[in-house]
């Protein structure tokens, strides 16, 4: 499946992610937060990793992806010398003016707008093999440093090379009046050539030959040319064309261990030129030591990457959550608002879905979608005929505590009878021959289960022990619920889920059924 298996270039990315040299010269960004304060365009609270060398953000407009960005241009301050990318649409008398990227350069604040005070933004960076945590906090008009509680002094800023690719790179000179007027009577400062290999690239991504190519700077802006058959400027170029000149220029200029933020990297790109520009770009990550993030709306951007590379960022009202390693299905689902499961997990009763849902965290919950179907025979018919049927989406059953692996097997064997290549995904609820009501009530014997349940309840431990017991005594345990219902007035479907999630959220003996889902989940593309 796509982005599931590593290849060379991946598996080396990832080990260098995961066990970066300890004399490497450069930090590396790792996270970044919002986490405190009025928040920031919205987002009160958000936990962004950036967890592999190569980041591609994804996500519905408005979650948060511009400022994931922004923030990450905002990790390090560069060293001496070094001269960012500020893109067309900012020309300057003085280019060494402004060699640092800051704040209001990509959060504008309008005199009438909401103070920020107390908005507190967090970044964790790798630097010679300690993990560092650097916070800043708003006061007033400033930011000022917030202290480690592990360290005597704030941690400072670190230095490393960052430039921002933004948008407005695939802007048509043309349409610039900055440019027409710059680059139609402006002494040009200096060339930047693109060196062989990155030509090599060039003509790789766009699929035809380029025999040159540079970008002419003046005023700090930047103008394409090339030569590709004929010579031409970025007046006459397309903006995919431009954008990529452009893209490649900073990246050969961009020394090993910098940071390269890229918005919407696939911009003005067909599909077969996306998949090979991110080809390109792993490469350049392995070969040069560079960190690249960017954000993507792109499927085939996506696919191409590998499931390590990958953050969804969501949002559900008020809240924001960012999900590591997610499958393409998923992401672009997400993002066209159309959400399709990634997993059918097919149970017994309403009370073992119950169960599923509250043992899973949100983001894998996201993915799934629950049937139950009726008894443990019925199950097993249902995890052959799920197989036979030819349905393409995974499916797992999941059977109660009370059922043996044997008798199981026996039951599957039975239905698939002459089809043995049949192998259904299956998996049996803790228990050890208990079923689910009994044994969700006899963990309320462990202190820290009762003390969920009366939270759960809004009641007493006192209170929730009698709950406890009533319903243990019930001659039938499917019961139980009931006779919470009646003690409490909560409704029987509520009592149910409240008493499941009391247990299963924690519980290690559900830690099998989140591993295998999770696994299922890990093959999809």
């Amino acid at each position: 499946m796509p982005g599931r298996r590593l290849n060379d270039v991946e598996r080396h990315l990832l080990t260098f992610w995961e066990n970066p040299p300890a004399n490497f010269h450069r930090p590396l960004l790792r996270q970044i937060r919002i986490e405190a304060g009025p928040g920031l365009r919205g987002i009160q609270h958000l936990i962004i990793p950036i967890p592999y060398p190569l980041t591609a953000i994804c996500g519905r407009n408005g979650v948060g992806k511009s400022t994931a960005l922004g923030l990450a241009a905002l990790s390090s301050k560069p060293p001496t010398g070094w001269q960012s990318y500020w893109g067309n649409t900012r020309p300057r008398r003085t280019p060494e003016a402004r060699a640092a990227y800051t704040f209001r350069d990509f959060f504008h604040r309008r005199p009438n707008d909401p103070p920020l005070d107390g908005l507190r933004i967090g970044w964790i960076l790798m630097e010679r093999g300690n993990e560092l945590d650097i916070v800043h906090e708003r006061t007033g008009s400033r930011w000022a440093r917030v202290a480690d509680p592990g360290r005597q002094a704030p941690v400072q800023r670190l230095q490393r090379e960052i430039d921002f690719i933004p948008v407005s790179r695939i802007l048509p000179p043309t349409e610039l009046s900055a440019m027409r007027s710059t680059f139609g009577a402006a002494a040009i400062a200096h060339n930047e050539v693109l060196n062989e290999d990155s030509l090599l690239k060039l003509s790789f991504i766009l699929g035809r030959r380029y025999d040159q190519a540079e970008t002419a700077y003046a005023r700090g802006l930047g103008l394409p040319k090339c030569r590709a058959g004929s010579e031409y400027s970025g007046f006459d170029m397309g903006s995919g064309e431009c954008a990529l000149i452009v893209l490649l220029s900073r990246l050969q200029h961009m020394p090993p261990g910098g940071l390269v933020i890229i918005e919407e990297l696939e911009l003005g790109l067909h599909a077969e030129a996306q998949a090979r520009l991110v080809k390109v770009l792993l490469e350049i990550c392995r070969d040069r030591r560079i960190q690249i993030v960017c954000t993507t709306h792109s499927e085939t951007v996506l696919d191409t990457l590998p499931r390590q590379a990958r953050v969804l960022l969501r949002r559900s009202g008020t809240s924001h959550e960012a999900i590591r390693e997610v499958s393409t299905r998923f992401a672009i689902h997400d993002m066209a608002g159309d959400l399709q499961p990634e997993l059918l997990i097919y149970t017994e009763d309403q009370l073992a879905s119950v169960l599923v849902e509250e043992a899973l965290p949100g983001s894998q919950r996201a993915r799934i979608r629950i049937a139950d179907v009726g008894s443990n025979a019925t199950l097993a018919r249902q995890a052959v005929s799920h197989l036979r049927s030819g349905n393409a989406l995974t499916a797992l059953s999941v059977f109660d505590g009370d059922c043996r692996p044997g008798d199981v097997q026996s039951w599957i064997g039975a239905e698939r009878a002459e089809r043995g290549n049949l192998n259904p995904n299956w998996i049996i609820l803790p228990g050890d021959g208990t079923p689910p009501e009994p044994w969700l009530l006899e963990q309320f014997g462990t202190d820290e289960y009762l003390t969920e349940l009366a939270t759960e309840l809004n009641c007493s431990e006192a209170a929730a022990l009698a709950h406890v017991q009533a319903m243990k005594v019930q001659l039938d345990a499917h019961d139980s619920c009931y006779e919470l219902s009646r003690r409490t007035g909560l409704q029987p479907d509520d009592c149910r889920r409240r008493i499941v999630r009391s247990v299963v959220r924690r519980h290690p003996a559900l830690d099998p059924l989140r591993n295998r889902i999770r696994d299922l989940l890990d093959r999809g593309a």
